[in-house]
C-alpha cells in the first residue's frame, strides 16, 4: 500500500509503499516561499559540511547505480575534474560504495567540488530523480534528506493521530515565527512534515527535531523518554546535539516558573473621560512573544470590571489543557494607575464571583513607558541589573522630602544601585514636573514601583521589607499574591499582611513589549498626543 511523502525524495513528492496502513493517505507538501540565502551568499559546501550530508550523498549516488557501474563512476570523476579544473586526489578502494565515499569527501574538501559533483551528475543522470536530490542536498540540505526511512517511519508510527495540547504554539515555537509555514497542521505527524520544509539554523538543530524535543515534553513516560532517546540519535546524525542539549538545560531550567500572560491595557478617550478603549494580548505559548492582540473595545467606566471579568473567562477556557501558572498584567495610563484592579473580581455572572487575586499575580504597566522609546534604555538597564542582583539592598523608600526641592528625587534615582522605589503615597493623576516620585521612578528606569492607597510610610516599609526579604526581588508578584491570600488566615507574622491587600505593583518587564498591529506605538486616536503624556507622566 502507497503513500505520498514529501519526507523521503527531496523537493518532489514521492512515493513509498508502508505494509499495513490504510490506503489513501496523503500528506501534502507546502512551500517554504523564499530560500533565506541573500545576495551573493550561495551555500559552497567544504571541507565543513556534515557527515550526515556527505552520508546522504553517498546514498543518492548509490542509488543512482554508480556503486556498482565502474564505468559510469569513473566518468563521473573525469567530469568532476573537468568542472574543476584540476583533479582530485583519490584512492583505489575495493568496493564501488567505498570509491563514492572518497569521491565525495574529496569533493567536500575542495573549494567547489560539490558544485562539480552536482553538475557531473546532473550531465550523467539528467532529470533522474537522484540527480534532484543531490543537486538539492548540494545547494539547500534538508533535514528530511538527512534521516533513514526506518526513522522516519518509527517517528510517523508514534506522531500520525496524535494531537498533543497547545499543538499549534509547539509547532509556532519550532519554526520559529518569522518561518512559520502556513496553516495550523491537523496532528503531531502532519506538523513534522510541514518543519522538515524549513533550512535548518545556524546552531545545527533541525526546526523539525526542535519540535520532537518540545511533544517528548508533554508526553507521558515511556514515550516522552522514548522521543527525547529518538532525537538524540538524530540529533548526532545531523551534528545538531550541542543545541538540543542547551534546549533541554534551558527547559530544566524553567521548570515551573513559566508563566501566560493576560494583557490589558485601557485608554481613557481625549474628550468623553468615562469613555474606555480596552485592548488585550493572551499568551498561548509561555515561551512565545508577542501574542497577537486580541481586538479593541470601548468601554464605559463602570463597565470595566465586568470586561475584564469576561476576557479572563474567555482566557481560562481557551487555557484549559494548559499546565502553567497565569499572570494579569494591566497597561494604565497615569490617569488611571490607581484604578483598583487588584480588588477585582471574576465570573460575576455565578452570583459569587471570586477576587482575582486568589488565582492570579495582579500588576499593573506604565502605558507612557510603554511607547516612550527614549526611556528605554535605562529601564532595559536596571532591569538586568534587577535580575542579577535582587537584594532588599536596591530598594529605595521615598521620604517627604524627596519632593520639596526640583529634581532632588531625580539626582537619588541617578545611582544605579537602585532598582525598586516605593513611593510615598499614591500618585496623583496629574504631574508635579520637577518634583513627581511616579514621572522620576519611570524615566530613570526604574522597573518596579510600589505604592498603597493610605498606608503610612513606616508601616509600608515594613510590609515591603517583610515580602522581598523572605525572597528577593526576583519573583515580587508571587510573593505579594501569597501575602494576600495568607491576610485571610490566622498565620502569624511580624507585618501586618491587611496592607498587602491594597498594595499597588508596577511590575515593568522590557523585554515583554506589546504590539499593535502597526508596531509598538499608540492608536491613532492617541497617537499625536504621545509627546504630552510622556511630558506628563
Amino acid at each position: 500500500m502507497s503513500i505520498f511523502c514529501p519526507l523521503l525524495h527531496g523537493g518532489s513528492l514521492g512515493k513509498i509503499t508502508i505494509p499495513g496502513l490504510p490506503g489513501g493517505e496523503v500528506v501534502r507538501q507546502v512551500s517554504t516561499g523564499e530560500r533565506t540565502h541573500g545576495p551573493g551568499r550561495e551555500l559552497h559546501l567544504t571541507s565543513t559540511v556534515r557527515v550526515a550530508v556527505r552520508e546522504a550523498i553517498v546514498n543518492v549516488l548509490a542509488d543512482a547505480g554508480l556503486a556498482t557501474d565502474r564505468p559510469s563512476r569513473s566518468l563521473m570523476v573525469d567530469l568532476i575534474h573537468d568542472n574543476l579544473g584540476f583533479p582530485l586526489a583519490l584512492s583505489e578502494h575495493a568496493t564501488g560504495r567505498d570509491q563514492l565515499i572518497d569521491v565525495v569527501n574529496a569533493c567536500a574538501k575542495a573549494d567547489g567540488g560539490m558544485q562539480a559533483l552536482d553538475r557531473a551528475v546532473r550531465m550523467l543522470r539528467p532529470g533522474s530523480p537522484e540527480s534532484e536530490r543531490l543537486h538539492r542536498l548540494v545547494d539547500e540540505p534538508r533535514m528530511h534528506d538527512l534521516l533513514p526511512d526506518s526513522e522516519l517511519l518509527w517517528l510517523r508510527s508514534v506522531l500520525a493521530g496524535s494531537t498533543p495540547p497547545r499543538l499549534g504554539a509547539l509547532f509556532r515555537r519550532a519554526a520559529s515565527p518569522a518561518a512559520c509555514p502556513p496553516g495550523e497542521p491537523g496532528d503531531a505527524w502532519a506538523a513534522f512534515c510541514l518543519l522538515t520544509e524549513l533550512n535548518t539554523p545556524s546552531h545545527g538543530l533541525p526546526p523539525a527535531l526542535a519540535f520532537v524535543e518540545l511533544v517528548a515534553a508533554e508526553c507521558a513516560q515511556p514515550l516522552g523518554d522514548e522521543l527525547r532517546k529518538w532525537n538524540t540519535c538524530q540529533a548526532r546524525r545531523v551534528q545538531g546535539e550541542e543545541r538540543l542539549r542547551e534546549l533541554r538545560v534551558e527547559r530544566d531550567r524553567g521548570g515551573g516558573r513559566l508563566r501566560l500572560h493576560l494583557v490589558i491595557m485601557v485608554e481613557v478617550d481625549g474628550i468623553d473621560p468615562d469613555r474606555h478603549f480596552v485592548s488585550h494580548w493572551r499568551q498561548e505559548d509561555p515561551q512565545e512573544w508577542p501574542p497577537a492582540r486580541g481586538g479593541i473595545a470601548t468601554i464605559r467606566g463602570d463597565e470595566l470590571e465586568h470586561h475584564v471579568d469576561r476576557l479572563i473567562v474567555d482566557a481560562e477556557r481557551a487555557w484549559s489543557e494548559y499546565r502553567e501558572e497565569v499572570a494579569l498584567e494591566f497597561v494604565l495610563p497615569r490617569a488611571l494607575v490607581n484604578l483598583p484592579v487588584h480588588r477585582w473580581c471574576k465570573e460575576h455572572e455565578t452570583g459569587d464571583p471570586r477576587p482575582l487575586f486568589l488565582d492570579y499575580p495582579i500588576v499593573i504597566r506604565s502605558l507612557e513607558r510603554m511607547f516612550s522609546r527614549q526611556w528605554h534604555r535605562a529601564w532595559r538597564i536596571r532591569w538586568e541589573a534587577m535580575l542579577g542582583n535582587p537584594t532588599v539592598e536596591r530598594v529605595y523608600f521615598c521620604r517627604p522630602q524627596d519632593t520639596a526641592e526640583r529634581h532632588r528625587l531625580d539626582a537619588i534615582l541617578s545611582d544605579g544601585r537602585w532598582l525598586v522605589m516605593v513611593l510615598a503615597g499614591p500618585p496623583p493623576t496629574r504631574p508635579r514636573p520637577g518634583e513627581d516620585e511616579l514621572a522620576t521612578g519611570l524615566r530613570t528606569g526604574i522597573p518596579v514601583l510600589l505604592w498603597h492607597p493610605d498606608a503610612p510610610a513606616e508601616v509600608m516599609r515594613e510590609v515591603v521589607a517583610w515580602i522581598i526579604g523572605s525572597g528577593g526581588l526576583g519573583d515580587l508578584p508571587a510573593r505579594t499574591q501569597d501575602s494576600r491570600r495568607a491576610a485571610f488566615s490566622d498565620v502569624t507574622v511580624p507585618v501586618d499582611l491587611r496592607i498587602a491587600r491594597d498594595l499597588v505593583i508596577l511590575w515593568d518587564d522590557p523585554t515583554r513589549l506589546i504590539f499593535l498591529d502597526d508596531g509598538p506605538c499608540l492608536p491613532d486616536a492617541t497617537r499625536e498626543d504621545s509627546d504630552e503624556r510622556g511630558k506628563a507622566s
